[in-house]
């Protein structure tokens, strides 16, 4: 025996919210109304076979109508709209006449579930309003900060700044694609090189040559000057725009 408007703690109810349960042949053969749902219902995990609906099952009677004597568990129809909806109530039942609400299950188009208690409901809602609310100040810092957002890039660039000012070469991560980009323009360029020979400067040739006559002869000492370099440099970069320009098209 136990006391008033205490629940034995043998009496355990599972927690099965994320349990959905169904019997197609069952609905297809007897249907659901007032009289089968609780014949329905005991057939699904949800139900307690050691129930006062069970034993007076077993004693010749309906399920839907237990002995509204002794101690014990009690499974009764709270509220319906049939055919679709049905509100099952469990409760224990003390000997004093003292009823305790244990769970509510619900049968909504044949599919059976255990309502979420009161506090489950609330703390999802609340922790659904807490990412709400995170998310809404994210985006108000980003848009009524931007002086944050402006330091961090400064930061970002003056520490570029000291790399570069310290000599020290910032390379750049190649990707296997960018790799492989890299290989496939420097076979074209020496595709087009082969093919299309770049022409001696004329600096290079003997005077003989460079006129005509006495052969294709080089120089074989050139005497520098102050404005070699430069125009060397110059020729070299028209040399190796040419050869990328040719190298694109025989690309494409």
């Amino acid at each position: 025996m136990s006391a008033a408007g205490e629940v034995p703690s043998q009496v355990v109810t599972e927690d099965l919210t994320g349990t959905c349960w169904r019997d197609d042949l069952w609905l297809a053969a007897f249907g659901l109304h007032h009289g089968t749902v609780l014949d329905y219902f005991s057939l699904s995990p949800f139900y307690d076979p050691a129930c006062a609906n069970e034993r007076g099952f077993l004693a010749g009677k309906p399920r839907g109508q237990p002995p509204a004597v002794g101690e014990g568990v009690e499974y009764l129809l709270a509220d319906s709209q049939p055919p679709h909806l049905f509100i099952l109530r469990k409760l224990y039942r003390h000997a004093g006449g003292a009823i305790t609400t244990l769970a509510f299950y619900y049968i909504l188009d044949g599919s059976i579930y255990q309502a979420p208690s009161l506090q489950a409901a609330l703390l999802a809602r609340m922790q659904r309003c807490m990412f709400s609310l995170k998310a809404a100040f994210r985006d108000m810092q980003r848009d009524l900060a931007p002086l944050s957002l402006a330091t961090s890039q400064q930061h970002e660039q003056s520490a570029l700044e000291r790399e570069l000012a310290a000599g020290r070469e910032v390379r750049r991560v190649l990707t296997p694609a960018d790799k492989e980009q890299q290989q496939r323009v420097e076979a074209n360029i020496r595709h087009v090189l082969r093919q299309f020979p770049l022409p001696v400067p004329a600096a290079l040739m003997e005077p003989g040559a460079a006129a005509g006559g006495g052969g294709a002869a080089l120089k074989t000492e050139l005497q520098p000057s102050p404005a070699a370099p430069a125009a060397a440099g110059a020729r070299s970069a028209a040399a190796r725009g040419a050869v990328m320009s040719a190298a694109a098209s025989h690309g494409a």
